[in-house]
């Protein structure tokens, strides 16, 4: 086991692989790929111990498809909605590991005890986490009726273009610099990453994994429409996850300002709170649709032949917001 500050603090748990010639550090079990960074062992017990809470709320994305912006949204609108003590991170805004966690690295590079450590300071209030972990591979024993899940995800081709760059400057994951598109592509279309194919991942929390979670407490928002249409997703995710309308106006103006891409990231780099990487890397551009002035034609066309072998449709143009947030989610 080792732990290298050069790693965000992050310690890698041996044995560890790489997935193919160019790199891609990882750790397999139970026929899946995860980073090096998580603890198998821990998450095994927290999956064996864990029940959710009334209070919890879970950001449920793969890589690389509005990650960060959707932890923006929902602490803007509860640090808004409610009074949280200073010694929450809510309150001031941050979006970080200590504030909002990420249960299985949590647990790998911290324990047990101090994860129920979390649970127990956290209670009362909105409790929010964020996971990449499939529908069929959920950190917990057991669900609360009243836990809240939300699931991001954004056409292919830009999370195809983010996840290449993501990869290519993450510290910990050995990727070689000389990856191309092309190759990327590869494993891409195979869906030999970490966490597992993208569109099966996508697909699987759409339909709720054979009612494995209440519809009812399931948004579905794209990535697209947390940069574009604000004011729509600010009010959808808002009436998700408050118990009753607690937000004024002005207040969807404030959250809106907050998630502008360029504040958060300019905010983050000036007072990074908990989130333990350069914003550099985990803020890259912020727009949706880059991949057109980087992909060829021919790259864009495996792409799209996969999403509409997996999700019936080419160029992502159902589902839209509306359906989205109908699909799951009825107030």
């Amino acid at each position: 086991m080792s732990n290298s500050k050069s790693h965000g603090g992050l310690k890698a748990f041996e044995p560890t692989e790489k997935l193919n010639k160019k790199g891609f550090i990882a750790k397999k079990w139970d026929d899946r790929i995860y980073p090096p960074f998580f603890d198998p062992k821990q998450i095994e017990l927290l999956k064996n111990t864990w029940d959710t809470q009334e209070n919890d709320i879970f950001i449920c994305t793969h890589q690389k498809v509005g990650t960060h912006l959707t932890k923006k949204f929902v602490s803007e609108i509860l640090r808004n909605a409610f009074e949280y003590p200073e010694n929450n991170g809510v309150k001031s805004g941050d979006i970080g590991h200590e504030t909002i966690a990420w249960p299985e690295v949590m647990v790998s590079q911290h324990g047990l005890e101090h994860f129920w450590h979390h649970i127990d300071s956290t209670k009362g209030l909105p409790r929010v986490w964020y996971t990449h972990c499939s529908m069929h591979d959920l950190p917990f024993r057991s669900i609360d009726s009243k836990t809240k899940f939300i699931h991001v995800f954004r056409d292919p081709k830009g999370a195809f273009v983010s996840q290449y760059h993501f990869y290519k400057t993450h510290p910990m994951l050995g990727v070689d610099q000389n990856l191309t598109y092309d190759e990327f592509l590869k494993y891409f279309i195979e869906g030999n990453l970490y966490f597992g194919d993208y569109h099966t991942h996508t697909l699987e929390w759409i339909d709720a994994y054979g009612n494995k979670i209440d519809k009812n407490s399931l948004l579905i928002l794209r990535y697209e429409d947390l940069v574009e249409r604000k004011m729509e997703s600010v009010k959808a995710i808002s009436d998700f996850i408050l118990e009753e309308n607690l937000l004024q106006e002005n207040q969807y103006e404030k959250i809106i300002e907050a998630t502008d891409f360029n504040k958060m990231k300019n905010e983050i780099t000036a007072n990074p709170q908990s989130f333990h990487f350069n914003p550099q890397t985990f803020f890259r551009s912020g727009t949706c649709y880059d991949w057109m002035e980087k992909l060829t034609e021919d790259q864009i066309i495996k792409i799209n032949d996969k999403t509409s072998k997996f999700w019936g449709v080419d160029n992502l143009s159902y589902p839209n917001l509306e359906n989205v947030l109908t699909l799951n989610y009825h107030k």
